[in-house]
């Protein structure tokens, strides 16, 4: 085995060897390697001809690292996860065919690059005193290592460098007569040849795979019309994707800017247009954000709108790992459907009612513990009303069931549960926002955000926040509960759909920081809200002779030649958006949930190879993570230890499933 990878040299990398090629070198294709030597290890096969095979691992990024998490990145963006609730290796405990191999979580890792070992179990010293990281990390990553406590977001530079150490333990663990190859290249097409695949790079060579897996996490589609226009109209476009693959450079210092998103795509934009421009925020305890923005004049002006019209909610600040929501009703309805086939859960009248009920009692409950005179009724009583309100009839409508409670716990307190304005952000109860200036609607989304942080500081003493909680902590379950078409489509397309959007919104946000930033740029006047639902078109505003985007909602309109689109799009199979996705089209098939086409390939539950149109697995192909988040639920997530993640079980399965394919015996 090549411990240090090298690069294939020859034009085309034949052998009579068995071969495996993992296309895409980050988290998936290390975890994939590490479960490929656990199964060797496993079985033996380390000793004879078993284990003589060749690994091409292709990829044009960093390895180990990728594109996201690329090590020499700015350390101005963070991850949106905790130091402390990540993950690549797996456990004892977990649900996979080969061995666990304990390594440390991202925050242990950081521990022991500080030289602290008290409460690190020995077999993951064991491992970091083995493969111990380059000393360039400590040096270069000092002041942040040094600063980071569980809780903490790790930039992303640095879970990059988590990630590469994890790489080389992966191919470490190796057996003899295991050759691995790096290949810094793009695939750009797979040709199926008889009994192997041919994959030729953007080098020039071609590698041929008796096994291959696509493991290269967000994809990007083909243009749609509008993008096309967009494409083509001269103005200045920033197409979504990664905001570290956006070329931010050419947004003018100054200018007013087209902004569409408001979710983690927007905040990694702002920052990078305002900290990366030489932008201060400093603490200021007379701000309402507790802090003040010192601009640099390389800054531009932000007006920003999106489907919901207001930014995710920040993350609480709990000074820990975030709490466990009691979920008590949803896990009863998961237990009574465990079995369920494929359309038969109808989400809106089954799970949801769950959902929100627990929702609402954890709110009631919080709120009696630290403010037990806004309930004009025992705790139990209202625990009973939330208990016995009926489904309504439109129970795919997510806000009928909270508008049902809202009505029936009216009289029993003083500050009620409004989930509903979550559900619509930009509604309340008779105030429409349709005919606010962007002035009279900025001030009224900045005083939210004020409210938004206080509650976020509040953290397990806020009774919103803990509502909230529940219903983003309902995510993973219940979409593993709906996975593989278990949801009726209807309700899939309608409540579910709600759920997972306000889940997003209220779980997925920015660490609090990043709320503070945003209301401090609020307040200097460098950020200006447009509004909810909100169409992009191009045309020649008044007062002007050229031609510009014209951001709508309700009746405000703002224009400038520069648009970033600050979000990504979902893989989409059905609109193949490179030659590579181009190059397996006949090879793999919409997944069908209820009887419609979705963007992501239909892959087989056991081993995640590909699934013909005419329902044959295919020989060789494999498709592992985010493209497949259609059929599988939980693609996006790192890994979080104690939690048998999703991702290594599916790694586990790939990595079985490529050396049968390829003819190891294991």
């Amino acid at each position: 085995m090549s411990s240090t990878p090298t690069r294939g040299t020859a034009s085309t990398a034949t052998s009579p060897r068995a071969s495996i090629a993992i296309v895409g070198a980050g988290p998936r294709g290390i975890s994939i390697i590490e479960r490929i030597a656990a199964y060797l290890g496993r079985s033996g096969a380390a000793v004879g001809d078993s284990a003589q095979f060749t690994i091409h691992l292709i990829d044009d990024a960093q390895h180990g690292a990728g594109r996201i998490w690329d090590t020499e990145q700015t350390h101005t963006l963070c991850m949106n996860t905790l130091a402390g609730a990540v993950t690549l290796f797996t456990e004892p405990g977990s649900t996979v065919g080969a061995p666990v191999l304990e390594g440390p979580i991202q925050y242990e890792w950081i521990q022991l690059l500080r030289g602290e070992r008290e409460g690190i179990d020995k077999p993951k010293q064991e491992l970091f005193d083995a493969f111990p990281p380059h000393p360039s990390i400590a040096k270069e990553f000092a002041a942040e290592i040094a600063a980071t406590v569980p809780e903490s977001n790790p930039s992303r530079a640095l879970y990059g460098a988590y990630l590469r150490w994890a790489l080389e333990v992966a191919l470490a663990q190796l057996p003899d007569g295991v050759e691995v190859i790096n290949h810094r290249a793009r695939a750009l097409n797979i040709r199926s040849a008889e009994d192997a695949d041919l994959i030729e790079l953007s080098t020039g060579e071609t590698v041929e795979a008796h096994a291959t897996v696509l493991a290269s996490g967000w994809t990007q589609p083909a243009a749609n019309a509008e993008e096309e226009i967009f494409a083509n109209s001269g103005l200045t476009w920033i197409r979504p994707n990664n905001p570290i693959e956006q070329d931010l450079s050419v947004v003018p210092a100054g200018a007013d800017v087209l902004v569409r998103g408001l979710g983690m795509g927007f905040f990694d934009v702002m920052a990078l247009l305002t900290i990366d421009r030489g932008g201060e925020f400093i603490p200021d305890h007379s701000a309402r954000a507790g802090l003040s923005y010192v601009p640099s004049g390389n800054e531009p002006h932000f007006y920003v709108g999106s489907g919901r019209g207001y930014p995710y909610l920040p993350k609480s600040e709990y000074h820990s790992l975030p709490p466990k929501a009691n979920l008590a009703r949803l896990k009863e309805v998961i237990a009574a459907h465990q079995d369920a086939p494929e359309q038969s859960i109808d989400f809106g009248a089954e799970v949801w009612p769950a959902i929100v009920r627990d929702a609402y009692t954890e709110y009631y409950t919080t709120l009696h513990r630290v403010r037990p005179e806004s309930l004009t009724a025992t705790l139990e009583e209202v625990l009973s009303v939330i208990e016995s309100v009926a489904v309504p009839s439109n129970s795919n409508d997510a806000s009928a069931l909270p508008a049902a409670l809202g009505a029936a716990l009216q009289d029993l307190t003083t500050e009620p549960f409004e989930l509903t304005d979550w559900i619509a952000p930009l509604s309340k109860k008779g105030v429409g926002v349709a005919d606010f200036t962007t002035r009279e609607l900025t001030t009224r989304i900045a005083s939210r955000l004020d409210r938004d942080i206080r509650e976020a500081v509040a953290a397990r003493n806020s009774p919103l926040k803990s509502g909230l909680w529940a219903i983003s902590a309902a995510r993973k379950p219940a979409s593993i509960l709906g996975s593989n078409g278990r949801f009726i489509w209807e309700t899939r397309t309608g409540a579910y759909k709600e759920f997972m959007t306000l889940g997003q919104m209220v779980g997925s946000g920015p660490p609090l920081f990043r709320t503070r930033q945003l209301l401090a740029l609020v307040d200097a006047g460098l950020v200006t809200f447009v509004g909810d639902h909100t169409s992009v078109t191009i045309k020649t505003p008044p007062a002007s002779s050229q031609q510009e985007f014209v951001m709508t909602s309700g009746s405000r309109a703002v224009h400038s030649p520069v648009l970033i689109d600050a979000w990504m799009h979902q893989p989409d199979v059905r609109h193949p958006g490179d030659s590579l996705e181009l190059s397996i089209a006949n090879r793999v098939t919409p997944f069908i949930d209820g009887g419609n086409e979705t963007g992501s390939p239909a892959t087989d539950d056991e081993t995640r190879r590909t699934i013909h149109s005419d329902g044959s697995k295919d020989p060789r192909l494999h498709v592992a993570g985010i493209p497949t988040y259609s059929q599988w639920p939980d693609t996006t997530i790192s890994p979080m230890p104690g939690t048998n993640p999703l991702m290594l079980q599916e790694t586990d399965k790939v990595a079985r499933s490529l050396l049968v394919t390829a003819g190891v015996k294991i």
